[in-house]
């Protein structure tokens, strides 16, 4: 069984430009108020270090590492525990709902027993913390795009138009003159 704690938030922003922001680590402290103290980079296997403070719980330390990463759709960071324990996975992910609109969510699953209680006893502190974030991530989005100018809005956003390959008129496939068919002597 596992306990998971989730916080779904849509942008309207393409998911290139929410993606961005959060593919940059180290500035979450200047945005983000819960983040205190954040260092990694993406990359798997590459440490990510966080100091987090939720209304209620306290400052919140968290040493893990990048488990599986993948642009523009999701980081899952694994934080190791003892065996007895259990484990946590703390993630954030995107979904493109249109050219100008995404869906970011951030949550965390609670695996095992005494990571199980764990969540459920710190849970209501991490759903607050995890709406302020992904509420500042928004706005920090949002207010980025507008500040663009409307001809680089979509720019990274909408694919490279690929030239059409001209079709070639050929005769229809024929095999060649050495091939014999018929009965074999």
């Amino acid at each position: 069984m596992a306990y998971k704690i989730e916080v779904r938030v849509g942008v309207a922003v393409p998911v290139d430009d929410v993606y961005e922001i959060i593919a940059d680590i180290d500035s979450w402290t200047s945005w983000s108020p819960i983040h205190q103290e954040v260092s990694g980079k993406l990359g798997f296997g590459a440490p990510f270090h966080s100091k987090e403070k939720f209304e209620g719980l306290g400052v919140w330390e968290i040493d893990g590492v990048i488990a599986d990463w993948t642009p523009l759709s999701h980081i899952h960071i694994a934080v190791p525990k003892k065996f007895y324990e259990g484990s946590l996975t703390r993630y954030f992910e995107f979904d493109s709902l249109s050219e100008t609109g995404a869906s970011f969510s951030m949550g965390a699953v609670f695996s095992g027993f005494l990571s199980e209680r764990e969540g459920r006893r710190y849970g209501k502190f991490f759903r607050a913390g995890f709406q302020a974030f992904a509420e500042a991530l928004k706005a920090k989005a949002e207010a980025e795009y507008a500040a663009k100018p409307p001809e680089q809005r979509l720019k990274a956003s909408k694919p490279v138009k690929v030239p059409e390959i001209p079709e070639k008129k050929t005769a229809p496939w024929a095999p060649p003159k050495q091939w014999k068919f018929g009965k074999s002597k």
